[in-house]
């Protein structure tokens, strides 16, 4: 198994906005601070915690009551509980098949079976609502239809964010007894470095999974931070307001207005796609350059929304990452990028044209973003079949990006000659909508390739020429 490494190298010295672990943005109230001195001078630091009053705080503000309680040691703790008190090695257990990764990971640890389709054997459901990293929630009808459905399973709702979404389950406790909640104070409270959370559940549950958590799990002074947030809540409260309500739909219409993919979401975070022909890749590293740190997730990025304030840096910074001009790199496939093989007039595989890979991240770290345009006669006829190509060129693509070599957009003209369309090189028709979404600095652009009609292409776009030279070679199976 692999361990649970978020990508925390340097966040302590960076020197800009952190909007990268859906952390409250700004510190606690001076009341939670001077709650934690005061336990310092308290003379109290060298005693065991006891966690009486802790409990009675929560299930106040939770509306359950204090034997249905228990304080852990951050949501961390509280999966590992639940998995530890609730399955066993080779159990069977549901989990999202996109979520957060300490599930899966526990799940390992504890040797249970992860699936994603409900049987009678199933021993624990996983809910995390809302989810992370999608933002999207389920309602309430639709937890207890689970909860009706899975009488012999445990069925575990993380709400992590539930003060963002304002949708929780814990209405649903006393109904059903199989039904466990966790939750957690280091999102909207801010309390990430102290590392307090709780679990809601019947009293009975509650009185099982004490036998596996620890008696002096969560320090006291973490207990009085909590303490004294509860007592003072507007602060989170005011926070969330302008998180949600003014903050988050200033993004959504930043994204709208750009044509940014992104999943509507109920809590503080916004998973996207950079607009067509952006890679996201070169949007995360040009913010990031720029002091705004977000988050990447597979070929999206996640936001975490902060205050106004902070979204409008966001904003600005990255529109200064759309307006800037960029270098292009424009390249041709066969011949300049690999060879292939063929068998039966059919294509079966590719090479990679010796050195290819080492120049493309070269060039990569010069700061240029790559094109490929390519002609290919015939594509989608019954003679050249699109799933023939698109195999090979699927796998050419995985093995680039593998490489840390990835493209911001593939043309392809599928025409014959004699078509005499508009798209095929040297003309440069098929690179209309992406000159017209993307500001290419042309002057220092380059167009690579291996014919004269390459060469007759770059003069048409207004870029440098590089010709592939020694290309003779034939990869034949």
């Amino acid at each position: 198994m692999q361990a649970y490494s978020p990508p925390i190298e340097g966040r302590a010295k960076f020197d800009g906005l952190l909007l990268d672990f859906n952390e409250r943005t700004l510190p606690p109230s001076d009341k939670i601070v001077d709650a934690m001195i005061d336990f310092a001078k308290s003379g109290r630091v060298q005693t065991y915690p006891e966690y009486a009053d802790l409990n009675t705080k929560i299930a106040n503000y939770a509306g359950v009551k204090s034997s249905q309680v228990m304080a852990v040691n951050g949501s961390d703790q509280a999966i590992d509980v639940i998995f530890r008190t609730f399955t066993d090695a080779g159990d069977k257990i549901m989990i999202p098949r996109e979520t957060f990764a300490m599930f899966a990971q526990r799940a390992s640890l504890n040797g249970n079976e992860i699936v994603y389709e409900f049987d009678e054997d199933v021993r624990l459901i996983v809910i995390c609502n809302p989810n992370n990293p999608t933002g999207e929630v389920l309602t309430l009808n639709d937890i207890e239809v689970v909860l009706k459905k899975a009488v012999n399973a445990v069925v575990y709702v993380d709400e992590a964010y539930f003060e963002y979404s304002d949708v929780s389950a814990v209405s649903l406790l006393n109904k059903y007894p199989n039904l466990v909640i966790s939750r957690t104070f280091s999102k909207a409270w801010g309390l990430a470095s102290l590392r307090v959370g709780y679990v809601l559940a019947s009293s009975e549950n509650i009185s099982e999974m004490l036998k596996v958590r620890g008696p002096y799990d969560v320090n006291m002074m973490a207990c009085c931070a909590v303490i004294a947030a509860l007592e003072d809540s507007s602060y989170m409260y005011e926070y969330v307001d302008e998180v949600m309500n003014v903050a988050k739909p200033m993004v959504e219409k930043f994204f709208d207005d750009n044509g940014i993919e992104y999943i509507k979401s109920f809590s503080n975070f916004i998973l996207f796609k950079p607009a067509k022909f952006q890679n996201s890749s070169y949007v995360f590293n040009k913010l990031n350059e720029r002091g705004v740190r977000l988050r990447m997730r597979g070929d999206k990025i996640r936001l975490t929304v902060g205050t106004k304030n902070q979204m409008l840096k966001f904003i600005s910074t990255y529109k200064d990452v759309l307006s800037r001009a960029v270098k292009c790199a424009f390249i041709d496939r066969d011949g300049t990028l690999i060879f292939e093989s063929r068998g039966g007039g059919i294509v079966k595989d590719f090479q990679i044209i010796p050195g290819a890979i080492k120049a493309l991240k070269k060039m990569k770290e010069q700061g240029f973003r790559f094109v490929m345009v390519t002609n290919q006669d015939g594509l989608g006829t019954q003679y050249f079949p699109k799933k023939v190509f698109n195999k090979v060129q699927n796998k050419l693509i995985s093995t680039l990006k593998k490489e840390g070599v990835e493209f911001d957009a593939v043309f392809i003209c599928p025409h014959f000659e004699s078509d005499n369309c508009a798209c095929r090189k040297p003309k440069i028709g098929m690179l209309d909508r992406y000159l017209k979404d993307v500001k290419v600095d042309l002057k220092n652009s380059v167009m690579i390739g291996d014919r004269d009609s390459d060469e007759v292409f770059a003069r048409n776009l207004g870029v440098k020429f590089i010709r592939i030279k020694n290309n003779k070679f034939k990869y034949e199976t």
